[in-house]
C-alpha cells in the first residue's frame, strides 16, 4: 500500500519507504563499496532519487523491494565502471580447496564476518548480503542481479567457500 501511495505522489508514504528500507540500502550500499567508503552516502542518496523518479513506473507494487535493490545494485556497479574499479568475473577467481567444517557449532565474531565478506569480490559479497542480511529468496536475489536462478544457486555456493576460505586465512 506504501508504494501505491507513493506511486500517486503521497510524500508521507514515500518517506515512510525511505523510513522503512533506506537502513537496508544504505547497509548494502555500505557492503558494496567498502573499497570507497567516502561515496557510500551520496551513493546512497543517488540511489533513492532514481528510486523515486522510477517509481510511477513500476507495475507490480509487491516487487517493491527487489525493483529497489536492482536500481541500487545498478548504481553501485556505475560507480566501479566510473572509478575504474575492478569487478572480477566469477570465473576468474580461483577457489582454494577449503577444507571440510572443523567443530560443529563453531561460532564466528561477527566483526570477523564482515572483514571476510569486506575480502569478497563484489559478486560475491552482493549475493551474500542480500541473501543473509536482507533475507531475499533465491528468486528475488535473480531478479536483482538480473541473473538466472541457477546462477543465483551457483554463486551463493562459490561466495560462501570463498568466505570460509577468508576466514579460515584469518584464523591461520
Amino acid at each position: 500500500m506504501l508504494v501505491i501511495r507513493s506511486q500517486i505522489g503521497d510524500e508521507a508514504a514515500f518517506q515512510e519507504l525511505l523510513t522503512l528500507y533506506g537502513p537496508h540500502l544504505l547497509l548494502f550500499t555500505r557492503k558494496m563499496m567498502q573499497s570507497a567508503p567516502d561515496r557510500v552516502e551520496d551513493l546512497t542518496q543517488e540511489i533513492w532519487l532514481a528510486i523515486f523518479k522510477g517509481l510511477p513506473g513500476l507495475l507490480d507494487a509487491g516487487k517493491f523491494r527487489p525493483w529497489a535493490f536492482r536500481i541500487a545494485r545498478d548504481r553501485i556497479y556505475r560507480e566501479y565502471r566510473r572509478r575504474k574499479i575492478a569487478v572480477q568475473s566469477l570465473d576468474e577467481i580461483e577457489l582454494e580447496n577449503v577444507p571440510e567444517a572443523g567443530a560443529a557449532g563453531a561460532t564466528v565474531d561477527p566483526e570477523e564476518l564482515h572483514r571476510g565478506l569486506d575480502a569478497l569480490s563484489p559478486q560475491h559479497r552482493e549475493v551474500l548480503a542480500l541473501c543473509f542480511f536482507e533475507e531475499m529468496s533465491y528468486e528475488e536475489i535473480a531478479r536483482v542481479t538480473g541473473s538466472t536462478l541457477g546462477t543465483v544457486r551457483s554463486r551463493i555456493y562459490y561466495a560462501k567457500r570463498a568466505l570460509k576460505n577468508a576466514l579460515e586465512r584469518k584464523n591461520i
